[in-house]
Order: structure tokens, then C-alpha cells, then sequence
């Protein structure tokens, strides 16, 4: 008498039905991320002059007026270093350039907008947070 059984997700319906749920699932979850996932352009990337990193610059539409966000990678994965929400000191009619620049020997990064520095970083000897 086997009175215990193990229940499965997908018990009492028949496939056709739960193949169409799954691609349900699956698009509705495909929406969730579109919506949540800002729209950007990506303005530049540029190698480190010794090859150890590559910076990233990107636009990043959270509202009508863009934002900047800079990220680095030193092997596979990008890591943000910075966000600007906006720059008002600048009027977007006139943001011509926004440029990111290496020092020569790869230890800082500088961003600029309109050949004005906005930002800089300063890498550490050794990062353990590039990794």
C-alpha cells in the first residue's frame, strides 16, 4: 500500500500546459530584467598602456538627463569605480568630449569633459579588489 507520494511541480498537468508555462515564466522574467535594466551607450574603452586594465566609460540614462558610470576590469569581470548622476557644470548642449585618459606608467585613470578634469583614481600598488 504505497499511500505516500512524492508530490512533483508539475503533477496532474499535462506537458503541452507546462511547457507553456515555462516559456510564460521565462518571458515574463526576460520583461522584469528589461525594464529594470537602464539603457546605456558606451562611449569609450581604453587599454591600459601596459595592458594590465581596460577602462570602460559608459552613458547611463537613469532619467532623461545621462549619467556616467566608469568601470575597470583587470581580467574578466568590470568593476564600477565611478558614477556621476549628472554634471551641471557643463550644459549638455555644450558636453562635446568625454574622454577617459591613462597617465603614462597605468596608475591613475582621469576622466574628462570638455578637456576639463572631472575625476580621478589613483591605483594601489597591489589591488585586491581588481582581482
Amino acid at each position: 500500500m504505497n499511500r505516500f507520494q512524492r508530490r512533483r511541480f508539475f503533477s496532474g498537468i499535462p506537458p503541452v500546459r507546462s511547457i507553456g508555462l515555462l516559456v510564460l515564466m521565462g518571458f515574463a522574467l526576460f520583461i522584469s530584467f528589461r525594464i529594470f535594466t537602464p539603457p546605456t551607450r558606451v562611449i569609450q574603452i581604453l587599454s591600459a598602456p601596459d595592458g594590465s586594465r581596460e577602462a570602460r566609460l559608459i552613458n547611463v540614462f537613469y532619467h532623461s538627463e545621462p549619467g556616467y558610470k566608469i568601470s575597470v576590469r583587470r581580467k574578466k569581470l568590470w568593476q564600477t569605480l565611478f558614477y556621476l548622476a549628472d554634471y551641471p557644470q557643463v550644459p549638455l548642449a555644450e558636453r562635446e568630449k568625454e574622454v577617459l585618459r591613462w597617465s603614462a606608467d597605468s596608475k591613475k585613470l582621469f576622466f574628462e569633459v570638455n578637456g576639463k578634469r572631472v575625476w580621478s583614481y589613483d591605483f594601489p600598488a597591489q589591488s585586491s579588489r581588481l582581482k
